[in-house]
């Protein structure tokens, strides 16, 4: 199988195999349901079946993905579309191998400068966009939508594919050197990062959190640490077990201890990017 998304480098192994097609999932207990886009049906369905778990995910590039994070190992469904495929790969069933290594999934796109700046935001909140303006200005993107971190000494994150998906007319209008684009679907551009924009996959130490909301104009506020736990919370991916709420719970207070988390309010126009872009590179 061939992957377009990865980064060079070493690390724990995962092994991905093709599936058989098989659907049949046992007596599963379903634990949970996906919407990937804000007001659309359900995208993905998550089963538990003993110490394993089975994922079907709706459209094109899903499938069933049979997710065991013991090994780990991740079966993935035959595909006419592997690109799409690898992106869902990349999505659910990696999170699922992260927490049970230890490691906190979130939310957020990571952008290297000094160090990784975290742009954490739900769905549809600008956290894409405003990383494709910093790699415009040549940043590294670690990753755009769902960040591995890594909490011990000091707080890591692990880059992620190497992917920008991006809509048409914002992927027009930047100049993104040091990427090709691999295809346009749902109105989307998906391009892969090239060179020293992709890098390698060692950890990058974090330096901020940005959470991302909505605003009349640009404001960067440093947010107290209660409402950081609660606004990390709410964009951290977990299984819906009491054990790893727990777990997950612990990572969100330790990651809000150890780091500052900032607020950054603009409005989600192109136009306001370079000022919002500049608050975060003088402030944070």
């Amino acid at each position: 199988m061939h992957f377009a998304y990865l980064r060079r480098g070493a690390g724990e192994p995962l092994k991905v195999d093709l599936s058989s097609g098989d659907t049949e999932v046992g007596e599963p207990r379903l634990l949970a349901e996906y919407v990937f886009t804000p007001g659309s049906p359900v995208s993905a369905r998550l089963y538990e079946a003993e110490t394993t778990f089975r994922l079907f995910v709706a459209g094109r590039g899903g499938g069933w993905f049979s997710i065991d994070p013991r090994e780990p190992r991740i079966e993935i469904p035959p595909t006419d579309d592997p690109l799409r495929r690898e992106e869902r790969l990349w999505g659910i069933p990696a999170a699922l191998c992260f927490l049970a290594r230890g490691d906190l999934p979130l939310h957020a796109a990571a952008v290297e400068m000094d160090g990784a700046i975290l742009l954490g935001a739900p769905s549809g909140f600008g956290k894409t966009m405003l990383a494709a303006f910093m790699v415009s200005n040549g940043h590294r993107l670690l990753t755009e939508d769902l960040s591995c971190i890594r909490l011990g000494q000091e707080a890591t994150v692990l880059p992620g594919p190497a992917m920008l998906r991006l809509r048409r007319g914002l992927a027009e209008q930047l100049e993104l050197p040091h990427t090709h684009e691999l295809g346009s679907r749902d109105e989307r551009v998906h391009l892969a990062l090239d060179g020293a924009l992709r890098g390698d996959c060692r950890p990058v130490a974090i330096r901020a959190v940005v959470l991302l909301q909505e605003g009349n104009r640009v404001t960067l506020e440093r947010v107290a640490r209660a409402e950081a736990v609660r606004d990390l919370w709410a964009l951290s991916f977990r299984v819906p077990r009491d054990s790893d709420r727990e777990r997950c719970f612990r990572r969100v207070a330790e990651l809000a201890e150890n780091l500052p988390i900032w607020s950054l309010r603009y409005p989600r126009r192109l136009d306001v990017l370079p000022q919002a872009a500049e608050r975060v590179l003088t402030v944070v």
